[in-house]
């Protein structure tokens, strides 16, 4: 079987160009490898398997359980305020609907992790703790 240019047609005797013509890779003959950018073929990352120290796993922020604070909507409200902040002033900048802040500030939704990470961000607050262990 023979290679044939991606761009002319003829078939490729010798090397293969692989060139980036107007956004697209393509394989093509020497002649038609001067209309395009030439690429160098990425070269394959050694697959060595990498050995860990053998230590204790340390306990990592990321990894503990957390929780929503029980609080959390009036902790956001003051925080706003304090902002001297509207409801739609929040969510333009939190890039969130004004009616998710009406919903979280009456406690009627709670925010998944993600949206709890924003607001605590944008308005500097705690609203996820360290889970607490309940004892029987």
């Amino acid at each position: 079987m023979v290679l044939r240019c991606e761009v002319c047609g003829n078939p490729v005797y010798g090397p293969v160009n692989t060139v980036q013509i107007d956004g697209s890779t393509l394989q093509v003959c020497s002649n038609c490898a001067r209309l395009g950018k030439p690429i160098r073929p990425k070269k394959e990352p050694s697959r060595q398997p990498t050995l860990k120290p053998a230590t204790a796993p340390r306990p990592n922020r990321m990894f503990e359980e957390l929780e929503l604070k029980e609080d959390y909507y009036k902790v956001i409200k003051q925080a706003r305020e304090k902002l001297g902040l509207s409801q739609e002033a929040l969510g333009r900048k939190i890039n969130e609907k004004p009616s998710v802040i009406k919903l979280l500030e009456s406690g009627k939704l709670k925010p998944d992790n993600m949206l709890a990470r924003k607001l605590e961000h944008f308005l500097k607050v705690q609203l996820l703790v360290p889970a607490v262990e309940e004892e029987l």
